[in-house]
Order: structure tokens, then C-alpha cells, then sequence
């Protein structure tokens, strides 16, 4: 898989790429060790979130929010690398 990916995508869309995977994956384990504290320093609302499935919606809008400014960083990157040729 890696070396298809390496002959089809330009050396742009594979740093644009690299750029999003990484801004991901710090984004995605700074809400993990945030939700961690959040538990830590407020217990009952940590339970009250638990139990009425409020936690696992503000997890997923936090992670979709990642996710998109991934893809942000990783485009914008692949842009700026592309040296604005058309």
C-alpha cells in the first residue's frame, strides 16, 4: 500500500497528508488527556454527562473538530507546497 501511495500522490499531497495524520493524532490525544483531567477535577458532572449521554457528544464534536482542522492544515499544506502553479 505504501509504495502504491508513494508512486501515485505527488510529493505535495504526501506532506499535506503526513501534515493532517499529525495534527490528528496530537489533537486527538490532547482531548484524551483533557477528558481525562475533566474527570478528575469534576466528578459529579462527570457522572451527570455519563448518564445522560452528554460526554459522549461533546467527545465526538471535540473529535470532529479535530478532524476538520486536520484536513485544514493538511490542504493548506499541500497548497502552499503545490508552489501556487496552476
Amino acid at each position: 500500500m505504501s509504495t502504491l501511495f508513494s508512486v501515485t500522490a505527488s510529493n505535495a499531497g504526501q506532506i499535506g497528508i503526513i501534515a493532517g495524520i499529525i495534527v490528528f493524532v496530537l489533537l486527538f490525544f490532547k482531548i484524551i488527556i483533557g477528558f481525562i483531567k475533566f474527570c478528575f477535577r469534576h466528578p459529579i458532572l462527570f457522572i451527570i454527562l455519563l448518564l445522560c449521554g452528554g460526554l459522549g457528544f461533546f467527545f465526538s464534536l471535540a473529535v470532529g473538530g479535530a478532524l476538520i482542522l486536520a484536513v485544514v492544515v493538511g490542504g493548506f499544506a499541500m497548497f502552499v507546497m503545490n508552489g501556487f502553479d496552476n
